[in-house]
């Protein structure tokens, strides 16, 4: 891919958050209450949850699809001075927009196995994803064996392609491995009702939360784009690096929601410290090679991604800064799910506003009023992320989450 499709990365990636958010909101208030469900020993009103969960997601998402198919190009034109980078959102959501269905479908099947504190079917579904994403988009963004070359066009049909056959595999898993209707998957009447009130109480919070998190990128890399088509490009090569580090921290944090909610329905409250101790050092200890790799060899990571030599050379010091603050992030983000782990929505969303309206305010100052490199613009990212991690963790010491009953 050119540089304007390489470019175009970063922002598709801030509009994908943003859009799935309603989704994220509603699957995210579900794997907290099944997790407290399985804590209190109540299995029966884990599949109503889960039921009214899955079709909730569903319409949600065909809306969200078919707002980004119709939208997508138009608002890139008004939002991004580059018309060839305009132009490559717009070819990625072309079948890309139709991929946002199944994303939302299977995150809802992954809230149900991590709630129920069975995860391990998700490794199946991972390397399902992974093997047809990267045999897909390769297949249509670069034609082999005399397929056409449709460059960011084929990344959006790869990305369909892929989460289609991953929405396959946990359907097909799930109503193997699962007693549906031991866990009233069908129940009808007050439980259920019951249960979907309390996800849209949580979930708002949690969607929030997450519009806010999938915004602050979206404004980042419109503060970037004002440094022009070369940073912008850097900057998307540095921000999928940064999504590949985040990814164990995004695992752990899941963990944490899941055990947090569940040690609450049991009554072990005691047990909340501990517990997000162990995990944000788990995290940390699995990300760390991660972030060795990339601190001592930031070319060959990037090369990955391009074999432009002068971008990758361009983005190798800002690939660091980023790697280094990735110890501040990962700690965050435990300590921000663990907040939403209690129930507490309410607190996350403000703290998650502080954060995002810090790392957007640390920004716009380093690369508009100062004029610093790009790497002291993206150091944004770690001292914002200091901030939040020392609010959640006053947040839980400070007893307040015990108000809200779920």
């Amino acid at each position: 891919m050119g540089r304007a499709e390489l470019a175009a990365i970063g922002p598709i990636d801030a509009v994908l958050d943003a859009a799935i958010v309603p989704a994220v909101g509603l699957v995210e208030a579900m794997q907290i209450l099944v997790a407290r469900r399985v804590g209190q020993a109540r299995d029966d009103a884990v599949g109503a949850t889960f039921g009214r969960a899955l079709v909730g997601v569903g319409l949600i998402s065909v809306a969200i699809a078919v707002g980004l198919r119709l939208a997508a190009g138009p608002v890139a034109e008004l939002a991004i001075s580059s018309p060839e980078v305009a132009r490559s959102v717009e070819d990625f959501f072309r079948f890309g927009a139709f991929g946002v269905i199944f994303l939302a479908l299977n995150l809802a099947y992954s809230s149900l196995w991590v709630g129920l504190g069975r995860p391990r079917v998700l490794i199946g579904a991972t390397a399902v994803l992974v093997v047809a994403n990267l045999v897909l988009s390769v297949a249509f963004i670069f034609g082999p064996l005399g397929l056409p070359a449709l460059g960011i066009e084929g990344a959006g049909i790869g990305f369909l392609a892929a989460e289609l056959a991953a929405f396959a595999f946990l359907s097909v898993q799930t109503s193997r491995r699962l007693d549906l209707g031991g866990i009233g998957f069908l129940k009808r009447g007050d439980e259920g009702e019951a249960s979907t009130r309390r996800m849209v109480r949580l979930g708002t919070p949690i969607g929030l939360q997450a519009l806010v998190e999938a915004l602050r990128w979206v404004a980042f890399f419109f503060v970037i784009e004002r440094l022009g088509e070369d940073a912008l490009a850097a900057s998307s090569l540095v921000y999928a690096c940064y999504a590949v580090f985040l990814i164990p921290s995004q695992a752990f944090a899941e963990t944490a929601y899941t055990m947090i909610s569940a040690s609450l329905g049991r009554g072990l409250g005691e047990r909340l410290t501990p517990l997000v101790r162990a995990v944000a050092w788990r995290a940390l200890a699995v990300t760390l090679p991660l972030l060795a790799v990339a601190v001592i060899f930031p070319d060959l990571v990037l090369s990955l991604f391009t074999d432009d030599a002068r971008l990758v050379s361009g983005a190798g010091t800002t690939l660091v800064a980023v790697a280094l603050g990735m110890l501040a992030v990962v700690a965050a983000e435990i300590a921000l799910a663990a907040v939403f782990g209690t129930g507490d929505a309410d607190a996350g969303f403000v703290i998650e506003l502080v954060v995002s309206g810090g790392l957007v305010a640390l920004a716009v100052l380093a690369a508009l009023v100062l004029e610093l490199e790009l790497a002291y613009v993206w150091l944004s990212l770690p001292l914002a992320a200091g901030v939040g991690l020392a609010v959640s963790v006053g947040w839980l010491r400070s007893g307040r989450w015990r108000r809200v009953a779920l």
